[in-house]
């Protein structure tokens, strides 16, 4: 007999353990939810003006670098292509 799980004999003790997953439940969103704004919070906060200027130039730089990335592997490979 496995002895790791609890012997369930009435309807109370059921209660009891569903009391019990409930509250595992609960605590383990809480750390999810901690642990996620973790994360996520060094990328949201900008103190400084000047900071969230500079982000929003690097991020225009990068979409803007990514699209004519882009661009030129479309045009090689219709060279590819036609050739």
């Amino acid at each position: 007999m496995d002895n790791s799980k609890p012997q369930i004999t009435t309807l109370d003790d059921i209660r009891v353990l569903r009391k019990q997953a409930l509250l595992n439940a609960r605590k383990q969103k809480e750390v999810l939810g901690t642990t996620a704004r973790k994360l996520i919070d060094p990328l949201t906060s900008t103190v400084d003006k000047r900071n969230s200027i500079t982000n929003a130039f690097n991020v225009g730089m990068a979409l803007f670098d990514g699209f004519m990335l882009g661009i030129k592997l479309i045009r090689k490979f219709h060279r590819a292509i036609r050739k």
